[in-house]
């Protein structure tokens, strides 16, 4: 039976809330041997199922270290034959999730990118999280409507978003906003250029699936990146350029649901800086940005 490390990055003020359905979700997964590695601030620790989540708080603020740092200081103590970088507010809808990763995976020959993912609103979460807590968090899930496309959503319930797609980087993307986020969006001119905090993609963008030695080969994530969003395209970037990477599937058993939440986090200044930073290293090209990521990655191993 093939093995999976599930990272899962957890600092500053996020709940514990969202993360014990998270980890409830991993460790529900059948046939294959799971490792879960939640990553924080100052350590990497591994849990099991009956880890007290709570003990993982650290009543720190929303700063915290680079992503790519939270993620390295995981990724060493790994020690499946694939890793998954997931989130603290991803669920996967399929018990059989993490196994067709390993078998497509393997297929292709490939890494693996981007589940399309569905959103359970805001305004859902209370009612969602107690029916998890008295039902179980797979009952829950397979009672949810999925009738309406890029959201879950309790049954009977009318929920509107808003839909735009956005031709970038070669593609179209969709994005997508509940309608009370879209008329916060447009209610204020001081907005513009915080869309991250108002939409979300259709993909869970920063989910990555690959052979722990070939994230290991080319040194993990990048550390230097400060803010959200590109750490994840930059890691894609490198497998890409190595091993090769595909999407994963649009199908059913592929898919994931985000648990929405306030995104106070999202700094449209460091988003730039970020942005600059990876102009440069697909300048000077993957090679060159592997290396320079090694050294670090392997001093932390010291």
């Amino acid at each position: 039976m093939e093995s999976v490390s599930v990272i899962v990055p957890f600092y500053g003020s996020f709940d514990t809330q969202r993360l014990k359905l998270a980890a409830e979700s991993i460790f529900s997964q059948k046939g294959v041997n799971i490792e879960l590695i939640i990553g924080g601030n100052n350590q990497a620790t591994k849990i099991t199922p009956d880890t007290n989540i709570e003990t993982l708080k650290d009543g720190t603020t929303s700063k915290y270290d680079s992503m790519g740092r939270i993620i390295n200081r995981a990724l060493r103590t790994a020690r499946s034959d694939f890793v998954y970088i997931s989130d603290a507010d991803i669920l996967f809808r399929s018990p059989a999730y993490l196994l067709g990763l390993v078998k497509e995976s393997l297929r292709l020959g490939t890494a693996l990118k981007r589940p399309s993912m569905r959103r359970l609103l805001l305004e859902d979460f209370e009612d969602f999280q107690n029916l998890a807590t008295s039902f179980g968090l797979a009952k829950t899930i397979s009672g949810y409507d999925t009738s309406q496309n890029y959201v879950i959503k309790p049954r009977g319930a009318n929920r509107q978003i808003r839909v735009f797609t956005k031709y970038e980087n070669g593609r179209n993307k969709v994005f997508i906003a509940s309608e009370k986020d879209f008329q916060e969006y447009i209610g204020s001119k001081t907005n513009k250029g915080l869309e991250p905090k108002f939409f979300n993609q259709d993909r869970h963008c920063g989910a990555t699936f690959a052979p722990t030695k070939a994230l290991n080969h080319i040194g993990g994530y990048c550390e230097e990146f400060i803010s959200w969003g590109v750490w994840d395209a930059d890691v894609q970037w490198k497998l890409e350029s190595t091993i090769g990477m595909s999407l994963i599937p649009e199908k059913e058993m592929f898919e994931v649901i985000h648990l929405d939440h306030l995104k106070g986090y999202f700094n449209s200044g460091n988003w730039e800086i970020d942005k600059s930073l990876q102009k440069i290293r697909r300048n000077q090209g993957h090679q060159k940005s592997i290396d320079q990521d090694k050294l670090i990655y392997q001093a932390g191993t010291r």
